[in-house]
């Protein structure tokens, strides 16, 4: 008999709704979790409480995320074949290396709710899975620009923390944005969960319905906080250590000190390249473990520095050497956000709610994307106050971080209504923002959903709110010449160029498609001068080498051929 067939679920009358010892409510769209017990009746909990939202939710995403993958590279009818051939290998592979109370979360969960617990496994392993499959394809260079758009990651967390004399009464605060996949299914089930384990400390962990483990963004009750940030383009993943998300969620149960972190993280090889930000909310200190297959660096920030903001780059320069510049639009952003993130800490005073703000951080005016913090894949936000236990996390739909955070404890595993909600967004221009959702949902339709006309429809909607922004009329650009409009795609690149960007390089790309437009008209000479125009300053390596292809014969399109174009960034990886 499935085992979800004998589960009892209690109603209190506080609304709160019980399967043994956890308990779950919602509010504000976000779904408190108590769990309670060893790892499979926690599992167990998990999955009955949550069995309706975890469907919906970023674990099934994951499962299908390769699939996808795959499928855009253009293998058609094969694309089945490889799935379960990644499945088989990669994916159990990974699954082989899970310790024991993680694989029993899994089974308690699969049992709880009821789903197989095949494709529950195939969820939790896709991180490390998919980031293997990324490194191979970067050693092959044999990728076609169709699967370079879906490998573009685009993913871009920052940490932003303060203590001492930077916050307005010294205690620590540490802030986090999640960037990661799932833009639709991860915020619709933001979930607070609240893990008291038989064995080893309790913990908060800000997640989503079905992500069992606390490895990625939480605090426990010694007054630790940890957030993991994931390197992708790097080719430095190995097969055969330890799966993600279960590390951290042993430092979360396990200890109390930095050192005693520090000590859990070396007992472990990693698969992916990754880096945890771990801070002690009683010395005010800070540890920034670095990490790849083959080499593990600790770097601690003093409690008299007072501030530290990071983003997904390396501080260790032989760990750095590893990580690859194949998308410099992706590398600009990651230098500017971070120096973003380290500039608005520069200032003495800061509160949660200053915290919160630096989260919704858009970067300067002249390009929404360059050096903003809150970005269409920011999925989840929180501000942790560890010497207290007090966390707020945002409510909402990506990008999560410019929505009210509100607060909750630790200590009583439930909202703090003695603390009000963080308002980080409220002088932000709404015009703006209502154009950066409009270009979130284009994404949504496009890349989630296939339907590349609704992703058309939503862009010119962000252009028509906010016609200053040269990337808006860029991509609109692109998306004109899948359809094989090259004139209208010419007069939206003709709006970029004269509208400029901050990076030289990113004019010498407009000048590039517009000259592809341009020679898709047969206007040839017109064409070879925006392929001059691009090579004439600083240029992005891969756009130099399409304009010098331009010169040497004309650019060629097949009508309803994809172009590749990321979102995330407003550019074309390999274009």
């Amino acid at each position: 008999m499935n085992k979800r067939q004998t589960e009892t679920l209690r109603v209190a009358p506080d609304g709160r709704t019980w399967c043994g010892a956890g308990w779950h409510r919602q509010e504000a769209g976000i779904h408190i979790l108590h769990l309670q017990g060893t790892p499979y009746e926690m599992g167990r909990q998990h999955g009955a409480l949550l069995k309706d939202q975890i469907p919906e939710g970023p674990i099934f995403y994951f499962r299908d995320y390769v699939e996808k993958l795959v499928r855009s590279s253009g293998l058609g009818a094969l694309t089945p074949l490889v799935r379960g051939l990644l499945r088989q290998t990669v994916g159990r592979t990974v699954a082989r290396k899970l310790p024991e109370y993680a694989r029993a979360s899994i089974q308690g969960m699969a049992d709880g709710s009821g789903l197989k617990h095949a494709d529950v496994l195939d969820g939790c392993t896709m991180p490390d899975s998919l980031m293997w499959v990324v490194a191979r394809m970067i050693q092959a260079r044999r990728v076609g620009p169709a699967v370079q758009h879906r490998l573009a990651l685009s993913l871009g967390c920052t940490s932003a923390m303060a203590w001492g004399d930077a916050t307005a009464d010294g205690r620590l605060l540490h802030a986090r944005n999640l960037d990661y996949h799932g833009v639709e299914s991860w915020p619709k089930h933001t979930a607070v969960i609240f893990h008291t384990p038989d064995v080893g400390h309790r913990y908060v962990s800000v997640a989503s319905a079905g992500v069992l483990m606390g490895g990625a963004t939480a605090m426990n009750d010694q007054g630790l906080t940890l957030t993991l940030h994931q390197h992708m383009f790097t080719d430095g993943t190995k097969l055969g250590g330890t799966p993600i998300g279960t590390v951290g969620d042993q430092v979360m149960r396990e200890a109390a000190t930095l050192e005693e972190a520090e000590a859990i993280l070396r007992q472990h090889k990693p698969i992916g390249c990754w880096t945890y930000l771990i801070a002690d909310g009683k010395t005010n200190e800070v540890l920034c473990f670095e990490e790849n297959p083959r080499r593990q660096v600790a770097h601690r920030i003093g409690r008299d520095e007072g501030r530290f903001g990071y983003a997904n780059i390396y501080l260790d320069a032989e760990l750095g050497a590893t990580e690859r510049d194949l998308y410099p639009s992706y590398w600009r952003h990651n230098r500017g956000r971070q120096e973003r993130a380290n500039a608005l800490l520069a200032r003495d005073g800061l509160t949660p709610t200053d915290l919160a703000g630096v989260l919704a951080d858009e970067g300067q005016t002249d390009c929404r994307v360059r050096d903003s913090i809150c970005m269409l894949m920011t999925v989840a936000s929180v501000v942790f106050r560890p010497e207290d236990g007090t966390l707020w996390v945002a409510t909402g739909e990506a990008p999560t971080s410019q929505n009210p955070f509100l607060a909750f404890s630790l200590a009583t595993s439930d909202r703090l209504e003695s603390e009000p909600a963080l308002h980080p967004g409220v002088t932000a221009d709404p015009e703006r923002q209502a154009a950066f959702r409009d270009w979130r949902d284009a994404y949504v339709a496009r890349v989630d959903h296939g339907d590349d006309a609704e992703a058309r429809r939503l862009v010119e909607a962000a252009r028509a709110r906010q016609p200053e922004q040269p990337l808006y009329h860029y991509i609109s650009g692109l998306l004109a010449l899948e359809v094989g409009e090259a004139r209208a795609a010419e007069e939206r690149l003709d709006r970029a160029i004269a509208l400029g960007h901050p990076d030289p390089e990113r004019v010498a790309t407009f000048h590039l498609w517009r000259g592809r437009a341009r020679d898709l008209q047969g206007r040839r000479d017109d064409a070879v001068q925006d392929y001059h125009r691009a090579l004439s300053g600083p240029v992005d390596p891969a756009a130099a080498r399409a304009a010098k292809r331009g010169l040497a014969r004309a650019h060629k399109l097949r009508r309803g051929a994809h172009i590749g174009v990321d979102f995330s960034f407003a550019d074309v990886v390999m274009p």
